[in-house]
């Protein structure tokens, strides 16, 4: 007969290598990802860090949200490339015309770097909340000394937006599955958010009353309270809080250093 332990590393191990990785080393991999692109203003060590959070965010088995990722951001960004293409106050250099409208270089290249840390961003937030659950980040938070009612807010906040997203995909199937809202256009999908924001945040409000009546039908201001183990085994943890901390301070510095310098 296998020992517990051993059983548990085996799961572990088939579920893949972000199973052994703790949140908080997650959330600050996220946080690093996220500072690097702001400390740098190459646009090819830009694009070099979009593909190493893509690549991330790959090989944890998270293909699908990658693509909704990128979906969601590509109009935001195609829409600042036009916009400070034309209109970027450092404009100087014509780098083509298209039917008698100027794009210039400058504001591409702006608007082009400003984009790949939009996309640094999302890719590593999604890396983080599709490789880690609400009651994992829980669990660890409590274990590691974090009060629970401080957890429980701070995952409501982290959680809050994925859920409303979730409510108004169904409200918006449900209407038009009813012949209401029927979106053919960008203009009509544009449009048709409008009539789900009501419903929406009835539903929101609703789940949230619905939430707290359980919270306290389970005891959760008991103060017998005692917080649950983590059925993962995660490594290394210390060093890598240590070290991606470290990391985070470093880049800050250097960011800040960097301002500084064009003041001086």
């Amino acid at each position: 007969m296998k020992e517990p332990n051993s059983i548990l590393q085996g799961s572990v191990a088939h579920r893949g290598w972000t199973s052994v990785v703790d949140p908080v080393t997650k959330l600050l991999m996220a946080l690093d990802l996220a500072l690097l692109s702001f400390c740098f203003t190459n646009l090819l060590v830009e694009i070099a860090l979009v593909f190493v959070a893509l690549v991330i965010l790959l090989i944890s088995k998270a293909g699908k949200s990658a693509v909704h990722a990128i979906e969601f951001s590509s109009f935001l960004i195609f829409t600042m490339l036009i916009i400070q293409g034309l209109f970027y106050s450092h404009n100087q250099t014509l780098l083509v015309s298209v039917v008698g409208i100027r794009f210039y270089q400058e504001g591409l290249l702006y608007a082009a770097t400003m984009g790949c840390r939009i996309f640094v961003i999302i890719l590593a937030t999604s890396f983080f909340m599709t490789t880690t659950t609400v009651s994992e980040n829980s669990k660890y938070l409590e274990q590691v000394g974090l009060s629970y009612k401080a957890v429980y807010v701070l995952m409501s906040v982290c959680y809050i937006l994925p859920e409303m997203m979730a409510n108004m995909k169904k409200i918006q199937m449900a209407q038009r599955a009813r012949g209401i809202n029927q979106q053919k256009t960008i203009l009509e999908k544009i449009k048709s958010i409008l009539p789900v924001l009501v419903p929406l945040v009835i539903k929101t409000l609703d789940q949230s009353m619905e939430r707290s009546i359980a919270l306290r039908l389970r005891g959760f201001n008991s103060p017998h309270r005692v917080a649950l183990k983590s059925a993962n085994l995660y490594r290394h943890e210390m060093v890598n809080h240590r070290g991606l901390s470290l990391l985070a301070i470093i880049l800050i510095g250097w960011k800040l250093w960097i301002i500084g310098s064009k003041f001086i």
